[in-house]
């Protein structure tokens, strides 16, 4: 038998680090396989096609992947059951394809593609079925402007994310992730990352290529992430968005829509401690009324590390402004533009406009790779002049100006599990109890269960 003195095995894991292969990224164009130009790196089943050279210059290769997830998701009541639905349970399949090209150190082009189906879902339609159709199709230029500072000019449709995905995410959670057909323009300079776009959102339909740009409505924004020098640990966002919908829809009416938000995020973590705190505000006109809305969230947590468990203690508290008056000349409600849908929790049944939240929360990990979170949230109206808003933002027929500013209260639970760099599982629940406004309007319990497996490669 060999035995290992403690130097030699110190020195193996080391080892072992170095030849792991990275993790797969939320975005996939952002990974980066120019380390298997050394054949001794390559140690894993799809190393062969994640670096193919093309050619003696090592700039120059294309990268192959791509993910399979199943997801089965059963509301007791989808929409609340709103319009009288019964239960429903289905299966959420999707399957992206991607190859990543890199001409020289100056130029990539990305290309995407997706297939989405919804068997069994009651009234299925996008953002739940995509037959197939370009997820992404960009191409990037790198501006030589220095080493340090160069920008990429990303031409093309493309997945955006700012922030914690409060107004711009990818809504990962139904099935068909959101993209943007534009421009986009992002550097760094002396430590302060730029990003300058003008987009379209991708207007999703359930047929086979056939997804063009969405013609109602208009993206652009300017968005800047640095260092908090006076918080060790901490950085701050800012920045602004600016939103247009010809279609827009409040309890206030229906009209068009251009909308101009200013905001300041400060996250990060210290001590145990971590933090992510956002404020907004948005102004602009709709339907020939000015917009004068804001909105206030804040994720405050403290983990310990008791037994390896490391224990998360954390507070979610969210304000997101209603409409005093329906008849005045100013829209109040707080546009949250294009959030991830699973806002509060994994059921997505109520948005962040004209609502204030409060949510603890606790999260640990029993084993390693396993995560388990549950959290208990209570909802109000941050007015009762305004609508209860759903998680796609549609305003609750006959809540506006009906008494009763507690909204609903609802318990979640989730099991994230990465078993291995390719697999991860994912387990949840969630109970949402409706209030009497609620009620009243037809609204019922909810319980939401869902179940997904996710291969990567």
């Amino acid at each position: 038998m060999l035995v290992l003195g403690s130097a030699s095995i110190a020195y193996a894991q080391q080892q072992q680090k170095q030849h792991m292969p990275p993790p797969y990224k939320l975005f996939r164009f952002e990974e980066d396989y120019r380390y298997l130009r050394d054949p001794t790196k390559r140690t894993d089943i799809w190393d062969p096609i994640k670096y193919i050279p093309l050619g003696s210059d090592p700039a120059w290769y294309l990268s192959i992947g791509g993910e399979l997830r199943e997801r089965f998701e059963f509301y007791s009541h989808p929409n609340l059951g709103l319009q009288g639905q019964g239960p429903n349970g289905y299966l959420l399949h999707r399957l992206l394809l991607h190859a990543d090209l890199h001409a020289s150190d100056y130029f990539r082009a990305f290309v995407q593609v997706g297939n989405h189906l919804a068997p069994w879902k009651d009234a299925a339609a996008p953002p739940y079925l995509d037959r197939l159709d370009f997820q992404q199709a960009f191409v990037d230029f790198r501006l030589p402007f220095g080493a340090d500072r160069d920008p990429i000019l990303r031409l093309g449709r493309q997945e955006m994310v700012f922030g914690s995905q409060r107004l711009v995410a990818i809504r990962d959670a139904p099935n068909v992730r959101r993209s943007f057909d534009g421009a986009r323009l992002s550097g760094t300079i002396e430590g302060v990352s730029v990003d300058a776009f003008v987009t379209r959102p991708v207007q999703h339909q359930a047929g086979i290529f056939d997804d063009p740009s969405d013609q109602r409505q208009a993206f652009w924004g300017l968005y800047s992430t640095m260092p908090a020098s006076f918080a060790p640990g901490g950085k701050l966002d800012f920045y602004y968005l600016g939103f247009e919908n010809t279609q827009a829809r409040y309890a206030a009416g229906q009209g068009e829509e251009r909308r101009q938000t200013i905001g300041s995020r400060f996250f990060g973590a210290a001590g145990g401690w971590d933090w992510d705190w956002e404020a907004l505000g948005q102004f602009g006109t709709f339907a020939g009324q000015n917009i004068r809305a804001w909105g206030v969230s804040t994720d405050t947590g403290y983990t310990s590390d008791p037994a390896g468990w490391k224990v998360r203690l954390g507070l979610k508290a969210d304000i997101g402004s209603g409409d005093r008056n329906l008849q005045d000349a100013t829209l109040g409600t707080l546009n949250a533009l294009f959030p991830k849908l699973a806002y509060f929790n994994q059921a997505a049944i109520l948005g962040p406009s004209n609502v204030m939240n409060l949510q603890p929360t606790l999260s640990f990990t029993p084993v390693e790779k396993l995560q388990l979170t549950l959290g208990y949230g209570f909802l109000w109206r941050a007015t009762t002049a305004d609508a209860i808003y759903t998680g796609t933002g549609v305003p609750v027929a006959g809540t506006a100006g009906q008494p009763g500013r507690f909204t609903g209260r609802q318990f979640s639970i989730d099991l994230a599990w990465q078993v291995d760099r390719h697999i991860e599982i994912g387990l949840g629940y969630v109970h949402f109890d409706p209030a009497r406004v609620l009620q009243m309007a037809g609204g019922h319990d909810v319980d939401f269960t869902y179940l997904s497996a996710a291969y990567k490669f």
